[in-house]
């Protein structure tokens, strides 16, 4: 197998997993303040990310945006 074909969300819906992968990046964002910088409040990058994730999850966008900006 080669690092092309590895996959680690097989079984997984196409909606389950856009979901986890939008967390994952998400959760970056809490922890690493250099992709913050990068893609953070004010990107384009974050209004993308953060609308899609809360559309599939329901989460309140606001908040959303409020929680991660407060890093």
């Amino acid at each position: 197998m080669s690092i092309y074909d590895h996959r680690c969300m097989e079984g997984l819906s196409a909606e389950q997993q856009a979901t986890k992968a939008l967390k994952h990046v998400i959760e970056k964002l809490r922890t690493d303040d250099r992709l913050y910088h990068l893609i953070g409040l004010g990107s384009q990058s974050f209004d993308l990310l953060t609308e899609a994730y809360a559309a599939l999850t329901g989460e309140d966008l606001a908040a959303l945006r409020k929680a991660l900006s407060s890093n």
